[in-house]
């Protein structure tokens, strides 16, 4: 689960038996703020981001076994986020969170999503 402030978060891709029958899981992973470093196209900085729940889309995937899913959580586009917070929603709630923009860890590119930094 990561760190309490930073669970691992990530979609699930697909899901398969194998020929020992363990489950496993093939998992697209999206980074925290605090986790992203590099540059970003277009302009913008991380640090600039105010909103919590700000998550970022990565191109990093990888298998594990099915037992290391905790529980679900919701990932919004920012626009969904930031109605929900004005509809009485609880920004604090640990399983919601925004798209931010995407992230490549390996190249250090972050492109961010229209509105993250409204």
């Amino acid at each position: 689960t990561g760190r309490p402030d930073r669970p691992y978060i990530g979609r699930i891709h697909s899901m398969w038996q194998t020929s020992a029958g363990n489950m496993k899981v093939q998992v697209n992973w999206f980074y925290h703020p605090a986790e992203v470093e590099g540059t970003a196209v277009g302009g913008g900085r991380v640090e600039d981001i105010k909103t919590k729940g700000a998550l970022f889309e990565s191109c990093h995937f990888d298998e594990n076994d099915i037992h290391t899913i905790s529980h679900k959580c919701h990932i919004l586009e920012v626009d969904q986020f930031k109605q929900r917070l004005l509809i009485g929603g609880d920004q604090t709630a640990t399983e919601l969170y925004y798209l931010a923009g995407e992230y490549d860890p390996v190249e250090g590119v972050i492109v961010f999503r229209q509105g993250v930094f409204m």
